[in-house]
């Protein structure tokens, strides 16, 4: 169960439009769950289909909603913003040249960047000209499709190129069947069911796994079968069978809170294609096989709600980075979950993508204006402003001062499971924001790590912890004695509430210094004045361990004479740190430059420690942060987070 209670620029732009793909090459090169005989696909079929589907276009676009989406377009201003945006784009998509295929990568080819580029000019097009038919447009996309057809291969040794290009394929057939000739229609065919279709019989990358290959694959793969059922029932059939038994295993990691295992970042690219599955049977088939109501899956959009920072940044963990991200994904959830205020979420993340204006864009994204709905100002629905999110994997507790304010104090907290997939060794890991900035960071994932094949594994002695970023040096938390965190176990939030002084939650983080400390928690706060605090009660620490207090930031750090205050600066704000408690703690700065060239050097960046030297004694290690818009605020009153 939930329980409730303008952005900063992005530094690693380039590198997050990749994450995706580098996220899964480790799954390129072993399946982690190898296939049994009853894994196999086969010809029997026991899904019941029916001998006919609708005419085309059945695949999200169909006249109903063509007909809804054009009266919107004229009489409501921001689904004409979205539409003319749409088409700015899809005009310079038509200027550029057909695209040719071609591999990337040095230690292992892909073919990715062109399927999701196909993918890009397709809906962009296939939308814009949908709405305001355009030869130039529709010939373009004609000329896309025929090049693509003709290509060797869509790679399916790394799956994820084949599914991506399958639906990209699909889409425009479907969307253009009235406008093609016999002869466009049959070599667009034939390319979806050669080199998409029946690659996927032979080629199982994604097929069984519980990661979100798997909803990449059977998402793409369902549209692909869908768009050429009355021509290949077999065939398609067993696609959709394929589908129908195994996707649910990618459904899994929603169980709970729907909170994702892997962060919001991998959560958005998996549950794209949960969308595109589901809203393409519901076209298709009147039925969308349980998706939406499947264990955790709609909580999942209020999991990303809250998760999605004051800055407009993204509360990341494990190998997921800050952010922003297009949350289009919201728009269609919001109508079919009526939920508006998941629509104006998704509309406003939104802004850079009508601001900016390009060729190559979110590839899904036009097809959010399918589902867009106006929304009143009084469906803007508030919420309380704690939110404890909960799975066996993963534990997290947000508290912001408001909604709907760039500038609100934020804090939040990272629990659970070390040993996941993008796992790091970051329990107890916390998040700050206020004032518009982001004062304590999480660095996310280590390219290293992705360009090699032997740092996946998630057991204590695994190559994966030598890395900054993947080990609890690097993060926002404590290190006792030098040593590592344990991986194995759980680290749940113990509590979480509301006073008239304060809103709290409280991790236990004991699982992850067993043997290094008898107990470990660690409580948030934000006062009613919206100050923070990080607070860690200590019990029974060995006496030959020291303790490290660890935070990363961007910021300029100027520490006091007595290196118990600290004094922060980014963008023309302040945040005052001071240690309350223990009396012998002080800051300490250091860079946070890895220990290998291979890393990345993370630049700007700097490590903010505290050291208590051992013997550690049981008690309190308190630190308050006092953002800089603050007329004034009081010292907070120390006491045990038992008090709180």
């Amino acid at each position: 169960m939930i329980h409730f209670l303008k952005v900063d620029p992005m530094r690693y732009s380039d590198l997050i439009r990749l994450l995706p793909a580098m996220a899964l090459l480790f799954f390129t090169l072993c399946d982690p769950h190898p296939m049994s005989a009853a894994d196999t696909p086969t010809d029997e079929l026991t899904l019941p289909l029916p001998a006919t589907l609708p005419a085309h276009p059945r695949l999200m676009l169909t006249p109903d909603v063509k007909t809804r989406v054009a009266k919107l377009i004229k009489t409501d201003p921001l689904a004409k913003r979205f539409f003319e945006r749409i088409q700015q784009g899809a005009k310079l998509v038509e200027k550029t040249p057909v695209i040719t295929r071609k591999l990337d990568g040095d230690k292992r080819k892909r073919m990715l960047d062109t399927s999701r580029l196909v993918l890009n000019n397709i809906v962009s097009m296939g939308i814009a000209h949908a709405f305001s038919p355009d030869a130039g447009l529709r010939d373009r996309m004609i000329a896309e499709m025929t090049a693509v057809s003709a290509f060797e291969d869509w790679h399916p040794q790394h799956f994820l190129d084949t599914a991506e290009m399958t639906l990209a394929m699909a889409l425009g057939y479907d969307w253009l069947y009235d406008e093609l000739t016999e002869d466009q229609r049959a070599t667009i065919r034939r390319g979806i069911v050669k080199h998409g279709l029946e690659a996927a019989l032979a080629n199982h990358g994604g097929l069984h796994w519980h990661n979100n290959w798997n909803q990449v694959r059977h998402g793409s793969l369902t549209a692909g079968a869908l768009a050429v059922y009355e021509d290949q029932p077999q065939l398609a059939g067993q696609i959709l069978q394929q589908a129908k038994d195994h996707f649910p295993i990618a459904l899994h990691a929603y169980e709970g809170d729907g909170v994702y295992p892997e962060g919001p970042m991998y959560w958005d690219y998996g549950t794209s294609f949960s969308w595109i599955m589901s809203a393409c049977l519901t076209s298709a088939l009147g039925d969308d096989w349980g998706i939406l109501q499947s264990p955790g899956f709609a909580q999942s959009f209020e999991y990303v709600k809250q998760v999605t920072t004051p800055t407009g940044l993204l509360f990341n963990y494990a190998d997921c980075m800050r952010g922003p991200m297009s949350q289009s994904l919201h728009i269609w959830a919001g109508a079919m979950l009526n939920r508006p205020d998941y629509i104006h979420m998704g509309m406003q993340s939104l802004e850079p993508y009508f601001r900016h204006v390009k060729a190559k864009g979110p590839r899904l994204t036009p097809l959010a204006i399918l589902w867009y709905q106006p929304v009143e100002d009084d469906q803007h629905l508030t919420y309380p402003t704690c939110y404890v999110g909960q799975s066996d994997h993963v534990q997290i507790a947000t508290i912001r001062s408001k909604w709907d304010d760039p500038k609100a104090s934020f804090i939040g907290i990272k629990g659970g499971n070390i040993q996941i997939n993008h796992g790091h060794m970051d329990i107890g890991s916390f998040i700050v924001e206020a004032d518009g900035v982001r004062w304590a960071e999480d660095l996310g994932m280590e390219q290293e790590i992705y360009d090699r094949t032997d740092s996946w594994g998630t057991n204590q002695d695994a190559r994966r912890w030598i890395f900054l970023r993947a080990n609890n040096f690097g993060h926002n938390t404590l290190t006792l004695g030098g040593k590592l965190q344990q991986v194995k176990g759980i680290n749940p939030i113990l509590r979480h509430g509301q006073t008239e002084d304060m809103q709290f939650a409280i991790l236990n983080m004991s699982t992850a210094y067993k043997e290094q400390a008898q107990q470990i928690h660690r409580g948030i706060a934000l006062l009613a004045d919206q100050s923070m605090i990080v607070q860690d009660d200590l019990i029974g620490m060995d006496e030959s361990l020291d303790l490290q207090w660890t935070m990363l930031t961007a910021a300029d750090i100027q520490l006091d004479d007595d290196k118990r205050s600290a004094t922060l600066t980014f963008k023309g704000q302040t945040m005052q740190m001071t240690i309350q408690s223990p009396d012998n703690a002080t800051f300490v700065i250091k860079d946070a430059t890895p220990a290998t060239l291979a890393e990345n050097p993370n630049k700007d960046y700097q490590r903010l420690l505290i050291t208590c030297p051992a013997p550690v004694s049981d008690g309190s290690l308190t630190v308050h942060f006092t953002p800089g818009s603050l007329s004034s605020s009081s010292v907070p009153m120390l006491r045990s987070l038992a008090a709180w």
